[in-house]
C-alpha cells in the first residue's frame, strides 16, 4: 500500500466481501432449514427398503431375489410414479404461497391428495398381482412367487 491509495475504498471492498459472505451463509442456512426435512424423509424411506432387503438376505438366496424383485417392481410401478406426481405439486404450492394465496395452497393440496388416492387404487391391484405380472413378463416362477409374497406382506396389501 502506498500513501496515495485510498483507504476508504479498500475498507468498503472488505466490508462488501464480509457482507456478501454473511448473506451467503444466511441463505445456505435458510436452504438447509427448508430442505432438511425432505432430505431426511428421502434417506429414511431408502433406509426402510435397504434394511428390509438386508434382513431378508439372511433367509437365503431365493427370498433375497424375491424381495429385491418386489422392491424394484414396486419402485418402478408405484413409488416413482406417485413421487413424480406429488413433486409436481411443489411448483403449484410454492407459487401459491409466494403469492400469499393460501386458499389456493389448500385447494392444490386437497386436489393432489384426491388424485394420488385415486391413482393408488390401481397400484394396489397391480401390487396384489405382482406374482402373476412377473411371470407374465417372463421372470422365474419361484422368484416371482417369492416377490408376490414379499409384496403382499411388505406393502400390507391384505
Amino acid at each position: 500500500m502506498s500513501l496515495n491509495s485510498p483507504l476508504i475504498i479498500e475498507e468498503t471492498k472488505q466490508n462488501n466481501k464480509e457482507e456478501e459472505r454473511r448473506k451467503l451463509v444466511e441463505e445456505v442456512k435458510k436452504q438447509l432449514w427448508l430442505s432438511g426435512p425432505l432430505i431426511s424423509v428421502t434417506l429414511l424411506n431408502f433406509g426402510i427398503n435397504l434394511i428390509s432387503v438386508m434382513f431378508v438376505g439372511h433367509l437365503g438366496e431365493l427370498p433375497l431375489s424375491g424381495a429385491s424383485m418386489a422392491t424394484s417392481f414396486a419402485s418402478v410401478t408405484g413409488f416413482n410414479l406417485l413421487g413424480g406426481m406429488a413433486s409436481a405439486l411443489d411448483t403449484l404450492c410454492g407459487q401459491s404461497y409466494g403469492a400469499k394465496q393460501y386458499r389456493m395452497l389448500g385447494i392444490h393440496m386437497q386436489r393432489a391428495m384426491f388424485i394420488l388416492m385415486i391413482v393408488a387404487i390401481p397400484l394396489a391391484i397391480i401390487w396384489a398381482n405382482t406374482r402373476s405380472i412377473l411371470i407374465l413378463l417372463g421372470q422365474d416362477p419361484e422368484i416371482s412367487t417369492e416377490a408376490g409374497n414379499y409384496a403382499t406382506v411388505r406393502f400390507h396389501l391384505f
